[in-house]
């Protein structure tokens, strides 16, 4: 096997890896999690704490409020877990000693990396635009951490965790949980109502930050690695320096672009390309 260190998260997986098991499971975790979103958005909360308030994400508390539902997915997956797998949801993120190791190497080095990348012109050189006083921003900071760790956990559970493991221990081919997982997650970011024709070509860098978290998932055999560049690359994009306005209601910064515009697509490469260099720079902090 190529990698040796993922037999830790594909071991409680080979018991039962139907391809039906896992289905039924997305149907199942898919459709828990609406019915919570559903029970959650029918309570009256007030405009501010709604998720559509003043736009997707556009004031602190409906950003929130957005980041905070990924908390729904939870219950599903828990019970596609146990009834369908017979599995414990801390399986799905490996040993825990090496995932705060190896999560902790990564987060330096990603750290680095990211301070490096905020100095880099943006698209056509858009200067940022304060979008929160900085005492409003910190008021918000803990809950919006705190917030942000919910969303991406979530996220790394189902693709990495989940979905990555379950098809490994039924494929031996990596070109399947690998790529399957990372397509998966790609599309969970397409977005034609603001992105317009930019769509399917802004679904890239999603997709290359799915297949380098799902190697280095593997390699680790662990999510540490996986939940640390998740954090960091969502804390910069929704609470430090926001790309237009949707959900940039916890943002300290803003670049003022639309996600439509044509001038976007030339900057792919160069995005695409620092995760390139994020994926070794992690690879070498590894040592894997």
């Amino acid at each position: 096997m190529r990698y040796p260190a993922y037999e830790s998260l594909i071991a409680p997986a080979r018991a039962r890896p139907q391809l039906w098991r896992l289905a039924a499971g997305l149907v199942l975790t898919g459709a828990v999690y609406m019915l919570l979103l559903l029970g959650l958005f029918s309570l009256d909360l007030g405009n501010d704490m709604s998720v559509m308030g003043g736009g997707l994400g556009r004031t602190p508390a409906s950003a929130l409020a957005l980041l905070a539902s990924f908390a729904c997915v939870y219950p599903g997956l828990w019970l596609a877990l146990r009834w369908l797998h017979r599995r414990r949801l801390r399986t799905l993120f490996g040993p825990g000693r090496d995932m705060l190791r190896d999560g902790g190497r990564v987060m330096v080095v990603a750290l680095a990396l990211y301070g490096i990348s905020l100095f880099l012109p943006g698209p056509d050189s858009v200067a940022p635009e304060p979008n929160l006083a900085p005492g409003t921003w910190l008021g918000w900071l803990v809950p919006g951490l705190l917030a942000l760790a919910v969303q991406i956990t979530a996220e790394e559970l189902v693709f990495r965790g989940y979905v990555q493991s379950q098809l490994a221990a039924r494929f031996r081919s990596p070109l399947i949980w690998l790529v399957l997982p990372a397509l998966g997650f790609g599309l969970l970011h397409y977005n034609p109502a603001d992105a317009g024709d930019n769509a399917p070509w802004l679904l890239l860098p999603a997709i290359a930050f799915g297949l380098l978290a799902a190697d280095l998932t593997a390699r680790c055999g662990n999510l540490g690695p996986a939940l640390a560049l998740h954090f960091l690359n969502n804390f910069a994009a929704l609470l430090l320096l926001a790309p237009g306005e949707e959900m940039s209601g916890l943002a300290l910064y803003r670049l003022p672009i639309e996600m439509s515009d044509p001038g976007l697509v030339s900057h792919l490469p160069v995005e695409i390309g620092l995760l390139f260099i994020l994926w070794l720079a992690a690879r070498v902090a590894l040592r894997r």
